[in-house]
């Protein structure tokens, strides 16, 4: 493993060391990050099993920020685009579960600079969906389960740029909480077959908050400069859980950050 993520650092390395093409435009402030994530999961849900699934998860994120003419300049919007999936293992038996998921997000952030510049606060709101499935090889009649919804989130974040031999170097940190949203939701015992064959839907769309709902994404990274682009590392926490129709679900993903951020130019 050791091996793998120093192959893995090298080459991420070198991609962040091309920078930008010279005689280039001046850069507009657009920021494009890519996250490699790899570390451990905890997956339950109990339409499919009433025990939680552990096992390595990856995942792969990009997102783009860009200042906004509005709000004199405080503005800012984002958009973010993430795969992850795991495949864990029960604690008392030798079944499996693969679960993954896609997530889209995009929203804006109203930004404070203090400290010469040096700190950013920011904060504002994201609409995000949230689509994917788990799947077991001991489901049965009933073997996986869909997840399917959209919420709109807070978002927060901080960033700190500090001096390193002369180099600007970056702390920062980001938190999303769901607020409000609408989830798909099967009822206990229900089977997809009476569902969509039958047409039998029973209270299946179900509006989330976060006291049947309380979810939250975090992120720690620090961004080293590599010539004209950033080796990012860090810290990603993603927690998804749901009550909804007698079911219980959790899906915990703790992972190790590891990408680049560049800084993209416009033509005017």
């Amino acid at each position: 493993m050791r091996r793998y993520l120093l192959l893995l650092i090298t080459g991420l390395a070198a991609i962040a060391a091309q920078g930008q093409p010279t005689g280039s435009p001046a850069m507009e402030g657009i920021s494009r990050t890519t996250l490699f994530g790899v570390g451990g999961a905890s997956v339950m849900d109990t339409y499919l099993s009433p025990y939680a699934y552990t096992g390595p998860s990856l995942s792969v994120a990009m997102t783009t920020e860009r200042p906004t003419h509005w709000g004199k300049g405080h503005l800012t919007t984002m958009a973010r685009y993430a795969v992850r999936g795991a495949y864990s293992k029960s604690p008392v038996s030798g079944g499996h579960q693969w679960d993954g998921a896609l997530t889209l997000a995009g929203g804006c952030h109203y930004n404070w600079h203090l400290i010469e510049s040096r700190l950013r606060l920011a904060a504002g709101a994201l609409v995000e969906f949230d689509g994917g499935g788990t799947y077991s090889t001991l489901g049965g009649n009933n073997p996986a389960q869909a997840h399917i919804g959209a919420d709109i989130a807070a978002s927060a974040l901080a960033a700190y740029t500090f001096s390193v031999k002369g180099h600007p170097w970056q702390a920062g940190v980001q938190a999303d909480v769901p607020l409000v949203g609408t989830q798909f939701a099967m009822q206990y015992g229900q089977s997809y077959y009476e569902l969509f064959r039958h047409g039998h839907w029973d209270g299946n769309l179900r509006c989330t908050y976060p006291g049947n709902a309380p979810s939250l994404r975090l992120q720690a990274t620090l961004a080293i400069p590599v010539r004209k682009s950033r080796l990012i590392v860090g810290y990603g926490g993603d927690v998804r859980q749901s009550s909804l129709n007698g079911i219980k679900r959790h899906a915990w993903y703790n992972q190790f950050l590891l990408g680049f951020s560049r800084k993209l130019s416009i033509l005017k």
